[in-house]
């Protein structure tokens, strides 16, 4: 046994080391990142904002603030697929704004507000100002509305000899006229697809708002196509449509858990103090891990709501989801846990015996480091399967820039963080502990009970922005029954261990991959806390060892 599971370890050492090798050194084109720097931070993108705001004439200290990091995906994904991602990373850099600081000032119960875009390179790219429609204001004509639009694109900066004016709109309101104006830039149309004029193009544009006799909105983008809007749309419904049946599937696992839980109650088979802790642990995560959105809930605040009362609700809703989601977590642990004390014994070690299995903590650490390894030999996986994927049938991934929400927030290792954790803990006790262990006990079929819960996780993804939209159903589906053997070879603990390195690390590689020290040991940070299991196993079985050597004296003696 002792050797069998030493040439085990070592091929798990070596698959590992083996998949972080191909992974670190095919990331870039598995996962192609755009070659956009991130030149300002949320507080220096903040003051130029400001300053665009003092400028209109409105003080922002008189307004409450909120703010967020955001991405055109989908004009980064038309250049992407126009241009190469090369080109598009070029186009992105220099000709127009892709990812930005967006902020927002805005008054409870009141419609006026502001919303500044600043680009990651410090440019301001969008400023609104929105007004109530009954909010007063002159009735200038078309020619004299853009003549004062005319002048905000000199005072930005924009020779106006390089542009086209494309769009004019004009509306009466009851106590002003509002006027919009488009330009596009000259040679900047970039056809969706060649010899296909109904097809459309995409192009750069300027877009100015005028309120009465006021600038209310001024804007620099990329028009992308309606053609190429509505065919993304119809790709991505397919993968809507696969994620909404597998959650069907997820539900009705649900439902079987309770009744296998109630059932397995009368005849005293299931073990509930433990798996109630479990649960309330992975509530309190998920509650954790909304909490940290909580700037991205204010952004979305209507201004309509009361906002004292919009928080109340807020927080009320995060406690009752909350609850609700350890619930989801508490059914599956519970029955999955009797279930699999029947069919996989084995595979339970560690899980739910922290605090009273002195003999399992040395099988924990182990299992802790085999989950290390299987992490990193799954990352390898991936990058493998998109290279072939990516060479024979056609599969890409929307290529990502350096940074993204997470960057929204003061401590930004807490997202990846809680996001790998309760997605480690709930998808390994409903998928493999519960799924696998259910089927097994009443299908008495080891095939099935890997490829079945491997496909409903797996095309639970499907939402996923990777093209074709079943490809990723494929990927996880493989993926999953690779999880399943490893639950029935090396346990639930080391497959739990696994999912969150998995997901820490593609979560966090902004992180790891940006120019700042900080975010870079944030990152790290995140990874190594799955060393935390190891460490406390450790550290209580060299105690454990010590408190045996001392009985031991004392019978002696």
């Amino acid at each position: 046994m002792r050797s069998r599971l030493g040439r085990l370890d070592l091929i798990l050492s070596i698959l590992g080391l083996c998949g972080l090798v191909v992974f670190l050194g095919f990331y870039s084109s598995v996962s192609p990142t755009a070659a956009v720097s991130l030149e300002v931070s949320r507080e220096e993108a903040e003051s130029i904002a400001s300053r665009m705001v003092l400028a209109r004439g409105a003080d922002p200290a008189r307004f409450l603030r909120t703010s967020r990091f955001e991405t055109s995906g989908i004009a980064f994904q038309f250049l992407e697929r126009t241009l190469g991602l090369s080109e598009a990373s070029h186009w992105a850099s220099q000709e127009v704004p892709i990812w930005y600081w967006t902020f927002r000032w805005f008054r409870p119960l009141e419609k006026e507000e502001w919303r500044v875009r600043v680009n990651v390179d410090g440019t301001p790219v969008e400023v609104r100002h929105l007004l109530d429609e009954a909010a007063e204001g002159a009735n200038l004509d078309p020619d004299s509305a853009q003549s004062l639009a005319e002048s905000l694109l000199r005072e930005r900066g924009w020779n106006l000899d390089e542009w086209e004016r494309v769009e004019v709109s004009s509306e009466r309101l009851d106590n002003r006229t509002d006027h919009t104006f488009s330009w596009e830039r000259r040679g900047s149309s970039i056809i969706w697809r060649e010899g296909d004029p109904q097809a459309g193009a995409g192009s750069v544009r300027l877009r100015v708002r005028i309120a009465g006799d006021e600038v209310s909105g001024y804007r620099h983008f990329l028009r992308v196509p309606e053609e190429f809007q509505r065919e993304y749309e119809q790709t991505t419904s397919l993968g809507t449509a696969l994620t909404v049946g597998a959650i069907v599937l997820m539900v009705v696992l649900g439902l079987m858990a309770l009744w296998i839980a109630i059932a397995r109650t009368r005849a005293d088979g299931v073990r509930w103090r433990p798996a109630l802790w479990l649960a309330g642990a992975v509530g309190g995560l998920f509650l954790a891990q909304q909490l940290t959105g909580w700037r991205l809930m204010a952004f979305v605040y209507p201004t309509s709501f009361d906002w004292t009362a919009y928080r109340v609700v807020l927080v009320a809703g995060l406690l009752i989801s909350s609850l609700l989601f350890a619930v989801f977590m508490l059914l599956p642990t519970a029955a999955g846990e009797s279930l699999a004390r029947e069919v996989f014994p084995a595979s339970l070690v560690g899980f739910l015996d922290w605090g009273r299995d002195r003999l399992a903590r040395r099988q924990i650490a182990l299992a802790s480091y085999r989950g290390y390894a299987l992490g990193f030999a799954f990352l390898g996986y991936l990058t493998v399967f998109y290279l072939l994927a990516r060479r024979f049938a056609g599969a890409w991934l929307p290529a990502e820039g350096p940074y993204s929400q997470i960057f929204d927030y003061s401590l930004p290792f807490l997202t990846p963080l809680t996001l790998s954790l309760v997605a480690a803990l709930t998808e390994e006790v409903i998928f493999r502990l519960f799924g696998i262990s259910l089927i097994k006990r009443y299908l008495k079929s080891t095939v099935l009970a890997l490829l079945i819960p491997a496909a409903i996780w797996a095309f639970a993804h499907s939402s996923y922005p990777v093209f074709p939209m079943y490809v990723r159903g494929i990927e996880l589906t493989i993926g999953g029954v690779l999880f399943g053997i490893a639950f029935l070879r090396l346990g639930l603990l080391a497959c739990i261990v696994a999912h969150y390195v998995v997901d820490a690390v593609l979560i966090g590689m902004p992180l790891l991959t940006s120019n700042s020290a900080y975010y870079v040991l944030s990152g790290f940070v995140v990874i190594a806390l799955a060393l935390l299991p190891a460490l406390l196993a450790l550290i209580t079985g060299r105690r454990t060892e010590g408190e045996a050597e001392q009985a031991r004296s004392v019978r002696e003696v």
